[in-house]
């Protein structure tokens, strides 16, 4: 019996290749599964809250029930896409209809009617009229009803959802939450506006109020941190194939949730599952693993997997990226890694995995992690942390680096802060001499968070090196350290307007 306050939740099933993914897009509405012509390319269940129609619901995307691949993991396939099976409230049956009947349909009804759950049954690929006629062979199935649709083109789809509303509809509280969910998103965007103004005029202000670099400041600066206590932590799980990941991400969910194997490759989507731990919402999405380029051939599912792993790394607040211990020192593909989360500017957390089959010594333990600051020279600021995916050892910590990293994230200091921690830095030691004239620091305020960034506006901006910017990125960090983010500053001449402005006042 399903909760009435939940979604119902419905999921797609069938033997390979039968177009469940497409049809799972084509619901969602938008390209979230990998899709290819072959068979297998879905392994994992794959959740979405599908919310574009009358009545929301949860979708769940899962891999063959019945197929041809590899004995060993299709039968862990098989048994994740079971699980979803008792988990749903309705399941969707796909055939290929293209085709007609199939030896292996058959046992695919016997798996599902033992699930003793309202059934929906679909022929897929009818596209053409010659289609829909051979999908007439399926009822051989002693099936009831058959509903043909094309994913691919999106028809058949209304008649579709017109099925599943009726066999699942919406719960009673449902239509409740959604109008109110819009009335506080329209409240809290007006909220934040007012906020947002209210900030960037007293950051004007401020700015303003600097000249040079002298001026009064404060003993003591508050530290502002942008919370929100409904925000959830999205955290992306990236590495090299076969380090662990999704044994990882099993033992932080404390189930079977990701299928793995010793097969490298077996993840092949970004597959996103939520927690609450503490009080704190997290969504871990567990990537497929990255490898060279050049190892990569165009339109290959293993290429379409780089570009969701890239995609999820982009839409995260934190990056876990993951280390395997037992193949040495990291290598130039893991300092790649790495350098993407670097360049986009994610906080970021360093986890060596399979810490079990290393000598327990504390000296290799410092000399490992020694080695990962070399290698990763230009990300030192991330924490390192030894675990056991395997075992369980410390993978819970991960969570409490994953907060302290997301929370430094966020900080926002005081323009009045920012320029007196700047100012110290040009006093102590100040730039080079530009064509016999100083370098001076007119004013500097924080321009944004998540990565921590800086505005510092001198009179000659282009003159600054890079050894200068980390001399200053080093001052900053003596005072707020702001661990796992990197620190970005930006030197900026002063506008025109404002040069104009201040002698006229």
């Amino acid at each position: 019996m399903r909760n009435q306050h939940a979604l119902p939740t419905i999921c797609i099933v069938g033997r390979t290749n039968v177009g469940k993914s497409t049809l799972f897009n084509a619901l969602a509405g938008r390209r979230k599964a990998v899709v290819k012509d072959q068979p297998g390319v879905t392994r994992d269940r794959y959740y979405e809250v599908v919310t574009r129609f009358d009545f929301p619901f949860a979708l769940v995307d899962t891999g063959a029930l019945i197929g041809e691949e590899d004995l060993v993991l299709h039968d862990a396939v098989k048994a994740q896409t079971q699980l979803a099976m008792k988990q749903s409230d309705l399941i969707l049956v796909v055939f290929d209809g293209l085709h007609g009947l199939h030896p292996l349909d058959n046992e695919v009804v016997d798996l599902v009617r033992q699930m003793e759950k309202p059934t929906i049954y679909i022929a897929n690929k009818c596209e053409k009229p010659s289609s829909a006629l051979t999908a007439t062979e399926l009822y051989g199935l002693g099936l009831d009803e058959i509903l043909p649709l094309s994913a691919a083109h999106r028809r058949g789809i209304k008649e579709l959802l017109a099925k599943m509303e009726e066999l699942v509809g919406p719960s009673e509280l449902v239509q409740e939450l959604a109008d109110g969910e819009d009335e506080r998103f329209d409240e809290q965007s007006n909220e934040d506006d007012a906020a947002y103004s209210t900030r960037e005029s007293g950051e004007d202000e401020a700015s303003d109020s600097v000249e040079g670099v002298e001026g009064e400041f404060p003993a003591e600066f508050p530290l502002v941190v942008d919370e929100n206590p409904d925000r959830v932590i999205n955290i992306a799980i990236i590495g090299k194939p076969n380090v662990g990941k999704s044994t990882f991400v099993n033992r932080l969910l404390g189930e079977e949730r990701m299928i793995t194997s010793p097969i490298a490759g077996t993840t092949r989507d970004s597959i996103k599952s939520e927690l609450v731990r503490n009080g704190q919402r997290f969504d871990i999405v567990d990537t497929a693993g990255l490898r060279k380029k050049a190892g990569v051939r165009d339109n290959t599912v293993e290429r379409f997997s780089n570009i969701r792993t890239l995609r999820s790394l982009a839409q995260s607040d934190v990056a876990v990226f993951l280390l395997d211990a037992s193949e040495g020192v990291p290598t130039e593909q893991d300092a790649r890694i790495v350098g993407l989360a670097h360049e986009k500017g994610k906080a970021l957390v360093i986890v060596v995995n399979k810490w079990d089959l290393i000598e327990k010594d504390p000296r290799i333990a410092e000399a490992y992690r020694r080695a990962i600051r070399e290698v990763f020279k230009f990300a030192a600021y991330a924490p390192v942390i030894f675990v056991s995916a395997l075992t369980g050892q410390r993978c819970l910590a991960v969570f409490d680096e994953v907060t302290k990293v997301d929370k430094a994230s966020q900080i926002r200091l005081s323009t009045a802060e920012v320029n007196k921690i700047f100012t110290q830095a040009f006093l102590s030691k100040p730039p080079p001499v530009y064509r016999g004239m100083p370098i001076k620091l007119l004013y500097a305020t924080q321009a944004a968070t998540n990565p921590p960034t800086f505005a510092v506006f001198v009179n000659h901006p282009d003159r600054l090196r890079f050894n200068y910017e980390r001399y200053l990125k080093n001052s900053l960090r003596k005072v707020h350290p702001f661990p796992g983010c990197d620190i970005r500053i930006l030197f900026r001449r002063r506008s025109r307007i404002t040069n104009q402005r201040r002698r006229a006042a």
